[in-house]
């Protein structure tokens, strides 16, 4: 496997920006639904609020779990620059 610290930022950083543009969208979808929601009475309202509320919470962890995996990938950069050092430093050092 060729990694390299750069690579691992930049993917890092999309995965943060494709999370914040999620994360804009499910504000978005849940801002016009709870906009719907006043039209709604009896059972179809209680439906549609656990429907939001299941949806609410299911995009929200989806939504984290982007943030998880931008931050490994610093993570892992941010390791593997140090590692670079480290190993430029002993192939450096006099025989």
């Amino acid at each position: 496997m060729r990694a390299t610290p750069d690579s691992l930022t930049r993917i890092g950083n999309q995965l943060a920006d494709h999370g914040e543009s999620l994360l804009a969208l499910q504000l978005s979808c849940l801002g016009t639904a709870e906009e719907a929601h006043p039209g709604w009475v009896g059972s179809s309202a209680l439906a549609l609020s656990g429907l939001l509320d299941g949806w609410a919470m299911t995009s929200t962890a989806h939504i984290a779990r982007f943030g998880e995996h931008s931050r490994g990938m610093h993570f892992a950069a941010a390791g593997f620059r140090q590692m670079e050092q480290r190993n430029t430093a002993a192939l450096a050092w006099p025989s």
